[in-house]
């Protein structure tokens, strides 16, 4: 256990709201006063499930959820609605919003633990747990003894979670809470890739990660879940490694944290959960200043029909959201090419000149923000997406290199300044700006075989891969082609149903019923289909990285010619 700690703990994150849950630790990040105003959040907003007793929830019962039913059962006040959005479900804006609390659930319907409570203070969230059972009934003393032991975290509420789900399907409050959760087989995060599930994610640090998540959470119910072994065997959670491999996908993925009077909790919370990650979040999440209730709250206005979304963790790049949430984001600001071979000893490329060569300006040394494009602001042409990807991905693929600012190791010039130019053009960050490729035709040939091993290194990680861009492109287009034949069978049969029994409606549902069997089969889960989106995007990277050594060498070739 000890061993798997260490290795699913992640440097320290600048946070706000919360501590992150990632892999089996959570971070703390920034004082009471940051969390107030920054935050980092986890949760998922997937296709719901029905709740279960004793079994995997079945994803055909996921057409009963009702959210406004949950929230009117919950006692959650709200100014925003639970609707379609570009990101999923999500929570949208009927109306011009300002800066204020758009989500509110009282945390008598809510589940709190705390963190720590053998180690650290345990007064809050046992008081919570005291106004959970005035509201819902007791809790076994075996359950409550284990809520507050030693146990990590996760795996008590993982045991909490387990017993709504067998013990309340029928609760106002709880039962309609389950139906929101996504199935077990539509739970994408790591946790859940058995072996040959893992093979598809193709990269050696995803794969192996997926292995040693998915290995401690089958060990997780043999020690406390399995009905012959575990610790918890006479509450029957659960029967089958599955359930419990479901349950804690539920807390890794959905759970808030935050901190009252220095005591961390972490908290399960009805509907304010459905909110959607984005790295240009909208939304924060808190406890009320009366400490009785849990809020989202605007950091900005929205306008009417605008989605609320807070963020899962502004420095996760794609392989840590993979990890923690079972989904990637194209435009993450956060990915970097990493796990080539011999990255640590390729040789470094001068950075400016790269710059210049890639049509781009500014400091790489200050971070992605600071790379614009010469001709335009990145937000100068809204309409064209795939655009404003490629910036992104040439972003992160500059800051994923080894770059040279084309100052020598030593300037050998004496003084304070050496060879340095005088300090008026220095940039604001105190050290001179970066310093395009010097030397004559000598030094531009060297530049060139150095672009030349990065290229060979980058290409090469590309070509060892089992499948190619072309093909994982092609899987993810037929499953987007057979969901939207599926729809339309949907579509095309309630319209029959609602117009009559007519032969022009069955012909309609006919003929897409039998589209949909002509496709080919698309991946036999959404985990893979999930695997495939998270590789592709990284090798979409790769393919960016090769595409801008090819543009710098030629941009190279050119400058050598003119000399």
């Amino acid at each position: 256990m000890e061993v798997a700690r260490r290795q699913w703990e992640l440097p320290e994150l600048p946070q706000c709201a919360a501590r992150e849950k990632q892999g089996t630790a959570r971070l703390r990040h920034g004082s009471a006063r940051e969390r107030k105003i920054l935050y980092t959040g986890l949760l998922g907003s997937l296709p719901r499930f029905g709740m279960i007793r004793h079994s995997v929830p079945d994803s055909s019962s996921t057409n009963g959820f009702d959210p406004e039913a949950l929230a009117s059962a919950a006692g959650v006040r709200r100014v925003v609605h639970c609707g379609p959005t570009p990101l999923g479900r999500g929570l949208v804006a009927p109306h011009a919003l300002e800066r204020q609390a758009i989500v509110s659930v009282p945390l008598q319907n809510t589940l709190v633990i705390t963190d720590e409570p053998l180690s650290g203070i345990s007064i809050f969230g046992d008081r919570c747990q005291a106004l959970w059972q005035e509201h819902h009934g007791p809790l076994p003393q075996q359950l409550l003894d284990f809520l507050t032991g030693d146990a990590r975290w996760d795996v008590r509420m993982t045991a909490w979670l387990l017993w709504v789900a067998s013990e309340l399907p029928d609760s106002p409050v709880w039962g309609p809470y389950l139906e929101s959760l996504p199935p077990a087989e539509e739970v994408t995060c790591l946790l859940n890739y058995a072996p040959d599930d893992a093979r598809e994610l193709q990269f050696k640090e995803l794969v192996e990660e997926a292995r040693t998540q998915h290995s401690w959470g089958l060990s997780v119910h043999r020690d406390y879940f399995d009905g012959e072994r575990g610790e918890l065997r006479q509450l029957g959670l659960a029967t089958r490694a599955a359930d419990t491999l479901w349950a804690m996908s539920m807390v890794r993925t959905r759970t808030f944290s935050e901190d009252v009077n220095g005591e961390a909790l972490t908290l399960m919370v009805p509907y304010a959960d459905m909110a959607n990650h984005s790295f240009t979040f909208n939304a924060t999440f808190c406890m009320a200043r009366d400490n009785k209730r849990f809020e989202l709250r605007l950091l900005y206005p929205l306008s009417p029909g605008e989605e609320a979304t807070i963020c899962y963790g502004e420095s996760k790049p794609n392989f840590e959201v993979m990890r923690d949430y079972g989904f990637v984001v194209p435009s993450n600001p956060n990915d970097r090419v990493t796990g080539l071979p011999n990255q640590d000893t390729l040789p470094p490329l001068n950075g400016a000149s790269l710059l210049e060569a890639l049509g781009l300006k500014g400091d790489w040394r200050e971070g992605a923000a600071k790379l614009l494009p010469k001709a335009a602001p990145m937000d100068a042409a809204p309409g064209d997406p795939a655009s404003q990807l490629a910036l992104a991905r040439k972003r992160n693929v500059i800051l994923s290199m080894k770059l040279s600012d084309g100052f020598p190791a030593s300037s050998g010039g004496g003084g304070l300044f050496g060879g340095w130019p005088g300090a008026k053009s220095w940039t604001a960050a105190g050290r001179p700006p970066p310093q395009s490729l010097r030397g004559g035709a000598a030094a531009v040939t060297a530049e060139r075989a150095s672009v030349a091993a990065v290229r060979q290194s980058y290409q090469a990680a590309l070509d060892e891969l089992p499948t190619s861009i072309e093909e994982d492109e092609a899987i993810l287009q037929a499953a987007a082609v057979r969901q939207q034949c599926e729809k339309e069978v949907v579509s095309s049969s309630g319209e029959g149903a609602k117009a009559g029994t007519g032969a022009g409606a069955g012909e309609d549902v006919a003929a897409a019923a039998a589209a949909v069997a002509a496709l080919p089969p698309p991946p036999s889960s959404p985990l893979r289909l999930a695997a495939v989106r998270c590789r592709l995007e990284h090798k979409l990277l790769l393919r960016e990285a090769v595409l801008a050594l090819d543009v710098y060498d030629k941009w190279l070739d050119e400058r050598q010619r003119l000399r």
